[in-house]
């Protein structure tokens, strides 16, 4: 298997290191426009060839990583596409609902794996959470709510939400599995209010069956915080991707009404159930491993892959909905 990354600084450069190390990769190409990028990476790994030019290595490769800022994300996929090669696109796929569709749709026409970089969704932990929700361990499910805060990296052209909410938004579909109906979100530009591109922002989203999800994220944090709850009828599940030691925890703790009295005017008694905190054994996969793993596995056999480009087109829906509700202040944007 001959892999070609586009995109070699940041991230792509993770990219590059996990691909060197995968025994299914024979060959690494990168292309990257910056000098310093492409000596870093012969520094780093000597066999890898590189070129300025993506087209150079085009004809010798069986799939694309492309890892570039997410502004020129349409581009590159439609002409890899035309190329009939699969690709593997960093999220946000595409900064609009309609340029998603553009590449998703060309790539089912060209019969085209698309595998789009939604990397929290090959995390052991969230797999494990997943499987307690579908297996009714947490009951039914009330709310989930998220936090992805730092100090940094600040982007340039698209806003936070669009820079990290991906991963949130991805999370809520892929372990709810229910339909989205509306979202609000609410933002602000602190640092780059000349060009209005916000630094913090809080996303809702509504689901079928009175499920919902709230998102908050922030460049502008002096904490590092990744964390993820998940409030059911029986249980609750907390994910905290900063802690050393058990990252997963369910805790078996609840509210049971006890309707004693139902003649009497005011609420009945509410009993407040504790239980015991458990937390459960999970895999130690390094997610980008695995999420490359998909990929290959997409190359070879054709088969739709977890994060799929369908994923990606909803994901983008949904961030575009919720932009157009940050712009008028937070209102309601039902989802079609």
């Amino acid at each position: 298997m001959k892999i070609l990354l586009i995109g070699s600084g940041g991230w792509g450069f993770n990219h590059l290191r996990t691909l060197v190390a995968n025994s299914e990769v024979d060959k690494v190409y990168v292309a990257d426009l910056s000098e310093e990028i492409l000596k870093k990476v012969k520094a780093s790994f000597p066999d890898v060839e590189t070129s300025k030019d993506y087209h150079d290595f085009t004809d010798r490769v069986d799939g694309v990583i492309i890892a570039t800022p997410a502004e020129t994300h349409v581009k590159i996929a439609l002409d890899i596409i035309d190329r009939k090669l699969p690709v593997l696109i960093e999220k946000p796929i595409a900064l609009t609902e309609a340029d998603a569709r553009q590449i998703v749709d060309k790539a089912s026409k060209n019969s085209v794996p698309v595998v789009v970089g939604h990397l929290l969704l090959y995390h052991p932990a969230v797999i494990k959470i997943r499987e307690l929700v579908k297996k009714g361990e947490i009951g039914t499910p009330y709310y989930m709510y998220s936090q992805r805060l730092n100090l940094g990296k600040i982007r340039r052209f698209e806003n936070v939400m669009w820079s990290l909410a991906p991963h949130d938004v991805s999370i809520a579909l892929y372990i709810l599995e229910k339909k989205p109906t509306a979202v609000r979100a609410y933002g602000r530009s602190f640092v780059q209010k000349d060009k209005e591109i916000e630094d913090v922002a809080f996303i809702d989203i509504e689901f079928e069956d009175g499920i919902m999800a709230h998102i908050h994220v922030s460049w502008l944090d002096p904490h590092k915080v990744r964390l993820l709850k998940i409030v059911g009828s029986e249980k609750m599940v907390v994910f905290d991707d900063m802690a050393q030691e058990e990252k997963l925890k369910v805790y078996n703790k609840g509210v049971d009404w006890n309707l004693f009295e139902t003649n009497m005017p005011y609420s009945p008694n509410v009993a407040v159930r504790y239980g015991d905190i458990f937390s459960p054994r999970i895999n130690h996969a390094e997610p980008l491993k695995e999420e490359h793993r998909d990929f290959i596995k997409s190359i070879k056999t054709g088969k739709e892959p977890v994060s799929s480009g369908a994923l990606a087109v909803e994901i983008t829906r949904i961030l575009e909905s919720a932009e157009k509700s940050m712009k008028k202040g937070g209102e309601r944007v039902e989802l079609q």
